[in-house]
């Protein structure tokens, strides 16, 4: 059996905690309730093995469901420009775009991804000199970025396995 949450709320009551008390909190009761209810430490019974089935749901809704807020630092002269910059979150590469005349602590969402919001800060022209080439994202960045938009899906690939066999059969 497993167990389902539906809601970012009804995930944070199964934790015990409350929405406003953040990821933090929630990550910390996660933490305590699993050291209680872990099999090496009780008893396995249908009762706390659903539970440690309920917490661990809870949990991964909730980091499916988080936001993420990342920093990019720029140049003025970036800023009043506008440039595109690919970041990397995790083995996720992101597109962000940034508009002529982007002002400090302006929040932009990464292309094709509306829950990571990218916070840009401006640097001040003393802080660093002004490289060109920087304003373009690396070509390296830009064919990982690519092939991350073009690779097929696990499930394509699978699908195009099952046909190939299908067919040589």
């Amino acid at each position: 059996m497993t167990s389902r949450v539906v809601s970012l709320d009804a995930a944070f009551a199964v934790l015990g905690v409350a929405p406003v008390d953040g990821v933090a909190a929630a990550r910390a009761a996660f933490r305590s309730r699993v050291k209680r209810l872990h099999p090496d430490v009780t008893p396995p019974t249908a009762a706390t093995l659903a539970e440690l089935a309920r917490i661990v749901a809870a949990m991964d809704y909730i980091r499916a469901s988080a936001p993420v807020c990342l920093e990019i630092e720029i140049t003025a002269a970036q800023a009043e420009r506008g440039l595109t910059r690919t970041l990397r979150h995790g083995d996720k590469s992101l597109l962000v775009r940034i508009p002529p005349g982007t002002r400090d602590g302006t929040d932009l969402a990464a292309v094709g991804e509306e829950r990571i919001s990218v916070t840009i800060r401006v640097q001040s022209a003393e802080e660093a000199p002004v490289d060109p080439r920087s304003d373009f994202p690396d070509a390296a960045d830009l064919d990982a970025f690519m092939h991350e938009f073009s690779r097929p899906s696990v499930t394509t690939r699978l699908a195009r396995w099952v046909r190939k066999a299908q067919s040589a059969a």
